[in-house]
């Protein structure tokens, strides 16, 4: 249980993710949502 925060906080937060063009997550989310990064 103690490993699964850090693991979905770099999921995440930190990890590329090449179905969303190298975004993470929550980038793609805050893109959507207008808050471009």
């Amino acid at each position: 249980a103690k490993a699964i925060k850090p693991w979905t906080d770099a999921y995440n937060l930190v990890r590329p993710h090449s179905g969303i063009k190298g975004l993470t997550p929550w980038q793609r989310v805050n893109n959507l949502l207008g808050n471009d990064s």
